[in-house]
């Protein structure tokens, strides 16, 4: 089978724009002080990127650079293979995840931590005319809201851990790189499904009256209809206290009509007890019994709490011992009022996922598409580590926290939000086993099926030294994972490299390679989410002005990107959203600041 590592990409060349906006100058901006004056050309860390890209020359066509005995190619715009991308042990026989490419085989299914799923809560917000906040959105949920094709998955393990990358170098300055871990699987839903125990607890707090209960009815309607065979479902409600209105049962066909009455009976009333509500939902999870292999809580709820106990500590508090007892906690947030910090918080704290409901159509996808294989565990107790190559340092995992140790990066947990301003996360990793002070920690507690796939990005500093000799043919890293199956409680761990061949040389004398197109399309994907992300503190701290400089320019890099991206987008815009809509949302945000 012919090597596709060294085929000529469409994304390799480079404009001054890519130079100016690097990952370290808009990182250091994500936190930079700037200066006094807001309007100052030099005042902030995009005046000087700006500076420094209209000072460039022009675009610049790759040249060919040898490479350990091996010429990359020219740049041309339909090198690509989208079947392999690279993979030189990929073989026909593999089958892929979600979007597998042109030449592949979509049997598999995508594979995704917990945590934030989306960014929709700072979409609608866009959406009503109203300025986002700080926090409002996370780039692990912009990620995985913006999912891309992965390779196809080998059917020798359960797991597959695609490890791709990218280098870049600016001429002058040392090289930098991107490290991107997919997630997917060639086993089916059937393949990994299990018996199933559901708790659902719906807010009918006044507030959920209207469109927003009419929303939750929708998709649990369509939920109701697309239940795995065998599970077991409770249903709750809460306003001022919890409220049983199904009770625990294995549905079968002939309590369809019960169950679909209970939901259309839900009316809206009172307060919002969410701490109670909560509590009756876990507490139905334990009675499950053991022959239940998965148990889930899912909590709908459209605000914050005003009856009970209403300290937000407490209630996030409640989903620690129900994951630890194997109650796995999913929040779904509704409308523009809730808390996201909040339902992320117990999202995370509880193994589940984070979802976000904007209208009636968006509903029956999130329980359909989405939520029905959110449901499913697939793996637990992930671990992965990796060893850079000599001179390399990782310098962010967007959404986790790392350690180092005994020279290799490891993946400790999702990054989680201080609960009160200033106060610090708890460092203290969760260990694969518990009783072994040498056990890897865990990366991540649940690994769940998906429609889609889930990827980690990090951002390592390349060595000092400029001399594109010294990049060429890079062993990037190392890479090692395991993880548990969830249906048969197995062990497996894996080894596998990454690599990083063929540099190609750009004509300012700057270096740029991505291992796929599908590693440039996440790049740009997370460039625009650190824009966002940017602009809105830029906003915050008072520098409107800035903020809008940094989306013009963000945008005006975009559209450079996509220019030489464009042979690739049928294939890798096939994820949704795409590429476009990420545009939409940085001119959106532009169009908000300083109204």
């Amino acid at each position: 089978m012919t090597d596709y590592r060294f085929a000529p990409l469409s994304l390799r060349r480079f404009h001054p724009i890519w130079r100016a906006l690097s990952f370290g100058i808009l990182l250091s901006a994500c936190g930079v002080t700037t200066g006094t004056d807001a309007g100052s050309s030099q005042s902030t860390a995009f005046d000087q990127a700006a500076d420094d890209a209209n000072s460039s020359g022009a675009v610049g066509t790759t040249k060919d650079v040898k490479s350990g005995g091996t010429y990359s190619s020219q740049d041309t715009a339909t090198g690509t293979d989208s079947s392999y991308w690279g993979y030189a042990d990929a073989t026909s026989a593999d089958v892929g995840g979600p979007n597998a490419g042109s030449g592949g085989t979509d049997q598999g299914i995508g594979l995704k931590p917990g945590g934030a799923q989306d960014i929709g809560y700072f979409r609608s917000l866009l959406q009503a005319g109203q300025l986002p906040k700080i926090g409002d959105m996370t780039i692990e949920g912009w990620l995985n809201e913006h999912d891309t094709v992965l390779p196809a998955a080998k059917k020798d393990r359960l797991v597959t851990l695609h490890a791709m990358a990218a280098v870049i170098q600016q001429p002058g300055k040392a090289a930098e790189g991107l490290l991107q871990l997919g997630l997917n699987s060639a086993q089916s839903l059937k393949d990994v499904q299990t018996s199933l125990s559901l708790t659902l607890v719906i807010d009918n707090s006044g507030s959920m009256a209207g469109a927003k209960l009419d929303y939750v009815k929708a998709g649990l309607h369509v939920l109701a209809d697309k239940l795995p065979k065998g599970t077991r479902l409770t249903l709750f409600t809460f306003s001022e206290m919890p409220k049983l209105i199904f009770p625990a049962k294995v549905v079968e066909d002939t309590d369809l009509e019960q169950l679909h009455a209970a939901i259309n009976n839900v009316q809206a009333t009172n307060g919002t007890n969410l701490y109670d509500g909560l509590a009756a939902g876990i507490a139905d999870c334990d009675q499950a019994s053991l022959d239940f292999v998965q148990k889930r809580v899912m909590l709908l709820s459209d605000g914050e709490p005003t009856v009970g106990n209403v300290n937000i500590d407490d209630i996030i508090a409640l989903a620690g011992p129900a994951a630890k007892n194997g109650c796995s906690i999913s929040t779904v947030g509704v409308g523009l009022d809730f808390s996201p910090a909040l339902m992320t918080g117990i999202a995370q704290k509880g193994n589940g996922t984070a979802w976000f409901l904007q209208n009636v159509e968006s509903a029956k996808s999130v329980f359909v598409q989405d939520l029905e294989t959110m449901l499913v565990s697939v793996a637990e107790k992930l671990w992965l580590r990796f060893k850079p190559a000599a001179g390399w340092k990782v310098l962010d995992i967007y959404g986790f926290e790392w350690v180092e140790k005994d020279g290799f990066v490891q993946i400790t947990g999702t990054k989680k939000p201080p609960t009160q301003p200033g106060e610090p996360t708890d460092p203290t990793p969760t260990t694969t086993d518990p009783t072994d002070p040498n056990a890897p920690p865990v990366a991540m507690p649940t690994l769940f099926a998906s429609s889609r796939n889930g990827l980690v990005l990090a951002r390592l500093a390349g060595p000092a030294s400029t001399d594109p000799l010294q990049v060429l043919n890079l062993t990037f890293a190392s890479m090692q994972y395991g993880y548990t199956s969830s249906k048969n409680q197995q062990p497996a761990q894996y080894t596998s490299p990454v690599e990083v061949p063929g540099l190609v040389q750009v004509a300012d004398g700057g270096l740029a390679y991505f291992a796929d197109p599908g590693v440039r399309r996440a790049w740009l994907i997370l460039m625009d989410g650190l824009s966002l992300q940017a602009a809105v503190q830029w906003t915050s701290d008072g520098k409107p002005d800035d903020a809008k400089a940094l989306l013009a320019f963000a945008v005006k890099r975009h559209d450079e990107q996509v220019s030489v991206m464009i042979a690739d987008l049928p294939v890798y815009d096939a994820s949704a959203p795409d590429l476009a809509d990420a545009k939409s949302l940085l001119l959106a945000l532009s169009a908000l600041i300083g109204k």
